[in-house]
């Protein structure tokens, strides 16, 4: 029994050993596990209490394993992200969409969310970017 214990051990520490290959292999070759079309996007002015401000960003599982977002961390509350808590298979895309609220702030604005996953240690900050005005024509 403590052989068979010892041998399964041993098994599932070398399968492990190769997972971790493989994503460092694909690390070296400068390959994301998890690759966004885009981090950043920019809405230009926007109208103060405008409905509808929201930006989408495709991100493509390049792993060999299923990957999830695990947590994603807003630098403000005036963020809200959505995403699909679903797993991706590998070669899968899905998006991530930001909303962002425009009623109590004026100005510029330059808002980060950093975006983890089951897959990598490494996480993505996703910006999003523009300026709060009462009327479009305002300089």
């Amino acid at each position: 029994m403590k052989k068979l214990s010892l041998i399964i051990g041993i098994i599932l520490f070398a399968s492990q050993m190769n997972f971790a290959l493989d994503i460092n292999n694909l690390k070296a070759l400068g390959t994301t596990l998890v690759k966004f079309n885009k981090t950043t996007h920019d809405f230009g002015k926007v109208l103060k209490g405008a409905k509808d401000v929201n930006a989408t960003f495709e991100y493509t599982n390049n792993s060999q394993e299923m990957v999830f977002i695990t947590r994603v961390v807003k630098s403000c509350g005036c963020t809200e992200p959505e995403y699909s808590k679903e797993p991706l298979m590998p070669g899968q895309t899905a998006e991530f969409k930001v909303g962002y609220t425009t009623t109590d702030i004026m100005g510029v604005f330059n808002k980060k969310l950093t975006v983890f996953t089951n897959v990598s240690t490494d996480a993505t900050i996703i910006t999003i970017k523009g300026e709060v005005v009462t009327t479009i024509g305002e300089e």
